[in-house]
């Protein structure tokens, strides 16, 4: 039960006891292999590294993987240790592999990381995939510092099994204000378009995202969970 003081406006959502019985009785253990049907829409709440050698392989089309960053942080009670580079890529590289063997031949892989450790997950992720794309991310959370730049992004590496994965492409078409309208040599628009909201574009995605905000208490999607991504990424 939490039992911390909250501003009335706070949005945050907090679990009470029943809360909890009645959504860990919908949790998902493995203890032994496991079939996609005996898993399918369900949520397994349990250390990962414990679980992987049980899940079905070559089952899953796609991964998102938020492992703890490279960072020496202490969430309550919990605590990681900054390590060097290569400790980390040995890390890194002793479960890593075994998301490949979960996916299908054509699946995909995301993998979050921030600037310390995305080398690190660059350089594993190329021995084991077929790196696609960095997308970095604007998180604009977190405090100033006085002797460097403050840190306000994320990486998330995209990488495949193969040549042959899936990217709906028109699914992340982005709608883009028009600031040089061009136009045709008898004035019908070049390559953009008009409605009531003013001139536009729909354009191809970049792996720069700028449009995301890390959940704060005011957010109705905000938890306690310290390093908390946002939906829309996700989405």
């Amino acid at each position: 039960m939490d039992d911390r003081s909250r501003a009335p406006r706070n949005r945050t959502i907090v679990l009470t006891e029943e809360d909890r019985q009645k959504c860990g009785s919908a949790l998902c253990r493995l203890d032994a292999p496991a079939q996609l049907s005996d898993i399918l829409d369900s949520t397994i709440c349990q250390d990962t590294l414990h679980v992987l050698p049980f899940l079905p392989m070559g089952a899953f089309d796609l991964i998102f993987a938020d492992p703890p960053y490279n960072l020496t942080k202490d969430f309550d009670g919990n605590t990681f240790k900054q390590t060097e580079l290569e400790d980390y890529e040995d890390w890194l590289d002793s479960w890593l592999p075994q998301m490949k063997c979960l996916l299908k031949p054509c699946g995909s892989i995301y993998v979050c990381g921030d600037w310390r450790s995305s080398t690190g997950i660059h350089r594993v992720l190329s021995k084991h995939f077929r790196v696609r794309n960095r997308i970095t991310w604007e998180r604009d959370k977190g405090r100033g510092a006085n002797r460097n730049w403050k840190n306000n992004l994320e990486d998330m590496w995209f990488a495949t099994v193969s040549d042959c994965y899936t990217f709906n492409v028109d699914a992340v078409k982005l709608k883009r204000r028009v600031v040089a309208p061009y136009t045709d040599s008898v004035g019908n628009p070049k390559d953009w378009e008009e409605d009531e909201r003013g001139r536009y574009r729909i354009t191809h995605p970049s792996n720069i995202w700028t449009d995301l905000t890390v959940p704060f208490w005011s957010m109705p999607e905000n938890t306690d969970h310290p390093t908390q991504k946002p939906e829309k990424l996700l989405a």
